[in-house]
């Protein structure tokens, strides 16, 4: 019987904010050879940024295949592919704010939205941090990548997902003022996500019927309304319609102990109402290895769970953890979903520049 090699999954790296960390963790994650033999990599970004930062770094260096044209991207399975932007002509400003800085990772984003739309060469995308004042200060009015990717693609049902090895947390709403939360917390809502992380588990994850625990928005769910309705008129009955579904789902739990009950392994996966009720205990535990997915695109999206660490930038104390955590996760995500890819369309908007 002939044994046929399995084709190697294809992901897309973008560098993030210049002058964060981005570069550092990502050539630090990519020095190690069985990492590198897992997957055929692109990255996208600024090549002379990487070249002299491995210098800088003093890392052995490995060779990059500069691609061109991105209509036709014929990515080397044994090179690391390398889409150079060059539009880094200034010293970097390691560690600080600098609109300079926000464009160049803004068009990083931007040039892996066009690969993905125009070639659909690649099965993931991890993208390096990125700096939201410096994002704005450019011109682009958006909150992150999620944003960013969404308006990109009409993904309109995006989730964002934390994940470790022993925990995995889906959020309903992102990043809400708390004032806010409350009258976003509704049934559909609830539903939608509910059942978003049932198809991701058993997709991506090959849990065929996964058990969901949902966070209760008010203390002590709310104590039989003493504490507020929303348990009782949004999260519930969300709830018993999931399960009418066959989904495998229960709650809503207080949030001060479902998540001692995840990490003992009592589910699959955790639904949270807001974004600190998940990063709380999420980044107390997983803080150096934790990894964002973001639900809902047509195509797999992993970061690190942290930010651009503009105190450490430039200065070769950056720990990779994550971002290696993020490359492992996106191809497994990638190994586990059908292979057959179809086109997909992503939004342009007539004026990028929004202010």
């Amino acid at each position: 019987m002939t044994n046929i090699a399995k084709k190697k999954v294809r992901i897309g790296i973008t560098l993030g904010d210049p002058a964060g960390i981005g570069t550092e963790i990502v050539l630090k994650a990519l020095s190690d050879k069985q990492l590198r033999s897992k997957a055929t990599f692109l990255l996208i970004g600024d090549y002379g940024t990487a070249t002299h930062l491995q210098r800088q770094l003093g890392m052995k260096s490995f060779n990059f295949h500069i691609l061109s044209d991105i209509g036709r991207l014929h990515l080397s399975d044994e090179l690391i592919n390398f889409i150079n932007l060059g539009n880094i002509t200034f010293n970097i400003p390691y560690g600080k704010i600098d609109a300079r800085c926000g464009k160049a990772a803004y068009e990083y984003i931007n040039m892996a939205c066009l690969v993905l739309r125009s070639s659909n060469s690649l099965d993931a995308l991890v993208t390096a941090p990125i700096n939201k004042e410096s994002l704005n200060l450019a011109g682009y009015h958006f909150q992150g990548h999620t944003q960013i990717l969404a308006q990109r693609f009409k993904a309109r049902y995006v989730r964002m997902m934390f994940c470790a090895e022993k925990m995995k947390i889906i959020l309903v709403t992102i990043h809400i003022p708390l004032k806010n939360v409350a009258p976003l917390i509704t049934r559909a809502e609830v539903q939608d996500t509910i059942f978003a992380v049932h198809r991701t588990m058993n997709t991506f994850f090959k849990i065929k019927k996964p058990l969901i625990g949902v966070c209760a928005l008010n203390p002590h769910a709310s104590e039989h309304g003493l504490f507020g309705t929303e348990e009782k008129d949004h999260i519930i009955p969300a709830i018993k319609k999931a399960r009418s579904q066959k989904v495998k789902v229960e709650g809503p739990f207080p949030a001060d102990t479902i998540f001692w009950k995840a990490k003992n392994g009592e589910f699959d996966a955790v639904i949270a109402m807001y974004h600190d009720q998940a990063c709380i205990p999420f980044k107390t535990l997983y803080f150096d290895k934790g990894v964002n997915v973001t639900l809902g695109l047509p195509f797999i999206r992993t970061s690190p769970d942290h930010g651009t660490a503009f105190d450490i930038a430039g200065k070769n104390q950056a720990d990779p953890t994550a971002m290696i955590e993020a490359i492992k996760l996106a191809i497994e995500m990638a190994d586990n979903k059908p292979r057959k890819r179809k086109k997909t369309k992503v939004y342009v908007p007539h004026s990028e520049h929004t202010g």
